[in-house]
């Protein structure tokens, strides 16, 4: 009778054991979630808006039509060691802070400078244009020698620089 009451118990230990263990096993379950996530691409909206001044009306035309991402600079009849200069406003109109690079300037050579401001500032490292502010970006152009011949008495100005999301 102990043997069969040893094995009863016995059996009924392994029944719980077994049972214990397919339990566990059976609500041990792992839960995973796999997915993606994308911004809407629209493209930081930095833009000209409209505003913009010359310090010489004769001699210097700016154009610079609102919420465009271009101007325009033309200077005529510049006299030996003459500055004159166009300003431009430049407004963020995005909810993000935008970082300005410094500009990429071309036009100057041996008898013109070129030279760009942001803010009243020579430009030379990014800047930051915070949600809904504005800047002033200025453009100088100096003669800065007599050219010899017609065709070095005219360059080309070229001043271009990125916005990008600030990190």
């Amino acid at each position: 009778m102990r043997s069969k009451k040893s094995r009863l118990v016995l059996a009924i230990a392994a029944l719980i054991l077994v049972l214990g263990v397919g339990y566990a096993t059976i609500t041990a379950v792992t839960l995973t979630i796999n997915g993606t996530a994308a911004a809407k691409d629209v493209g930081l909206k930095v833009v000209y808006d409209g505003t913009n001044t010359v310090s010489n009306n004769s001699k210097v035309t700016a154009t610079a039509v609102d919420d465009s991402t271009s101007a325009t600079i033309t200077v005529t009849d510049l006299d030996l060691n003459e500055t004159v200069y166009a300003t431009y406003e430049i407004k963020n109109k995005d909810a993000v802070t935008a970082s300005i690079a410094v500009p990429t300037v071309s036009g100057g050579n041996e008898y013109f400078d070129v030279k760009v401001y942001y803010n009243d500032t020579l430009w030379s490292s990014a800047q930051t244009l915070n949600s809904n502010a504005t800047a002033v970006v200025k453009v100088e152009v100096t003669l800065k020698s007599a050219p010899a011949t017609q065709a070095q008495s005219t360059t080309n100005i070229s001043v271009s620089f990125e916005a990008s999301p600030a990190s």
